[in-house]
C-alpha cells in the first residue's frame, strides 16, 4: 500500500506562486518584489519556490516556455509537417500569467523583462525553424529569413492575444491567422 502524496499538487503550487507574484508585481512592481515576499504571500517555503522556478522572471514565462519546448520538439521531428509544427504552438496551457504581465507591463514594471524575454524566445524559435528548413533543402539565407518571419508571427500572436483579452479569444485561431499572414508575406 502506498502512502498518499503530501502537500499541494505540483501544478497547484506553481499556480499559487504565480498568482502571488503577479499580485505583488501589480502592488509594488517587479524589481521591488523579492522571492521571500512571493513565498510569504503564497504560503510556501522559499525552497518550494525554487522547486518550481529558477527565479522571478521564470514566473512570467514558464507556460510559454513549455510551448516553445514542444514546438522545438515538433520541428526536430522530420515526420511532422512544418505547418503542423507551427500550429502546435497553440496547444497546451494558456500563458495567463504572461498575458497579465503584457497587459499590465508598466504597472508591474516588467517592460524590460518582457522585451528581453520576447527577443530571446523569438530568436530560439527562429533558429529551430531555420535549421528545419535547411535540413529540408532550403538555402541558409532563405531559411533564416523565413524562420524570422514565422517566429515573429508566433510570438506576436501571444502579445495580440493578451492585448485583445486573453480569456475572450482563442490563441489557436489567432495563431492560424498570423501564420496565414506570414505565409502571404513570405511567399
Amino acid at each position: 500500500m502506498s502512502s498518499p502524496a503530501r502537500g499541494r499538487p505540483h501544478a497547484s503550487s506553481r499556480e499559487v506562486l504565480a498568482d502571488a507574484a503577479c499580485e505583488l508585481f501589480l502592488e509594488q512592481g517587479y524589481e521591488s518584489t523579492s522571492v521571500t515576499e512571493i513565498t510569504r504571500r503564497a504560503g510556501v517555503s522559499r525552497s518550494s519556490f525554487f522547486n518550481y522556478f529558477s527565479g522571478k522572471s521564470e514566473i512570467l514565462w514558464y507556460v510559454l516556455d513549455r510551448r516553445v519546448d514542444a514546438l522545438l520538439e515538433a520541428l526536430a521531428d522530420a515526420a511532422v509537417e512544418l505547418g503542423d509544427a507551427l500550429a502546435s504552438f497553440a496547444a497546451g496551457d494558456s500563458p495567463d500569467t504572461l498575458a497579465l504581465a503584457i497587459v499590465d507591463a508598466r504597472t508591474m514594471g516588467v517592460e524590460e523583462e518582457l522585451a528581453a524575454g520576447r527577443a530571446a524566445r523569438q530568436a530560439r524559435i527562429a533558429d529551430a525553424i531555420a535549421e528545419r528548413l535547411v535540413r529540408g533543402g532550403s538555402q541558409r539565407i532563405r531559411a533564416e529569413i523565413l524562420a524570422a518571419g514565422y517566429a515573429a508571427a508566433l510570438v506576436a500572436t501571444v502579445w495580440r492575444w493578451a492585448d485583445l483579452g486573453a480569456g475572450r479569444h482563442r490563441l489557436d485561431e489567432l495563431l492560424g491567422e498570423a501564420i496565414g499572414i506570414a505565409r502571404e508575406l513570405l511567399a
